[in-house]
């Protein structure tokens, strides 16, 4: 059974890992589009990188907060 300090460790690698490797994989028209961040009252994220994991959106979002998944999935 995984423990909840490697499932955390898991969740904050996938997160920094998508934060700095995202930008090089989006074209740069599709990185200006931002969409309101769901269940982050005023923040805003990029549409582009929501679409293509929301699930580790939400992930992110349960276990470690609003400003944290914000910015794994910032511009």
């Amino acid at each position: 059974m995984i423990s909840a300090v490697t499932t955390a460790a898991l969740v904050v690698g996938g997160a920094v890992g998508a934060f700095f490797l995202w930008p090089a994989a989006v074209a740069p028209a599709a990185a200006a589009a931002t969409m309101k961040a769901p269940g982050a009252a005023g923040f805003v994220i990029a549409r582009a990188a929501f679409l293509a994991n929301p699930q580790l959106y939400f992930q992110i979002l349960r276990t470690a907060g609003a400003a944290a998944a914000a910015a794994a999935f910032a511009l």
